[in-house]
């Protein structure tokens, strides 16, 4: 049995990019193992336009199964917003999506404090989003 895998190391956009969308059409998994809602772009399909974040753009194709990995910072928030979008315009999720128990989760307080410990570094910030994400950044 040959398998194809397109593995990308970095910025976390592995599952989510436009040439993923692609590839994920003939793709039985499609796989986010890191990152977070930081960054994004914007798909056009058949179903519409969507701005995606956290769910792997393989969800728009039916025999592709969409996988959120361990390594992934969810902010459930943004999460289900993008969900209840897609689901809206006509894809199932039935069965298709899977989600680690072992992610981190994005609380309230984690945007505030990632905003405030931006503030506080002044010229040496980092240049994060404030989405939360900047907190679980390994420290340098």
């Amino acid at each position: 049995m040959a398998i194809n895998i397109v593995l990308g190391s970095q910025w976390g956009d592995e599952g989510k990019g436009k040439i993923i969308d692609n590839l994920s059409e003939k793709s039985d998994f499609v796989v986010r193992f890191n990152g977070g809602n930081n960054a994004g772009h914007t798909i056009i399909n058949k179903y519409g336009k969507f701005a995606m974040h956290l769910v792997p753009s393989g969800i728009f194709h039916a025999k592709t199964k969409s996988i959120i990995a361990n390594g992934v910072v969810l902010d459930l928030e943004v999460l289900i917003s993008e969900i209840e979008t897609i689901k809206k315009a006509g894809v199932s999720f039935n069965g298709r999506l899977f989600i680690s128990p072992r992610c981190h989760i994005i609380m309230p307080y984690h945007k505030l404090l990632d905003k405030l410990y931006e503030e506080a570094k002044g010229k040496a910030k980092t240049g994060t989003t404030g989405r939360g994400i900047g907190l679980f950044m390994p420290i340098k």
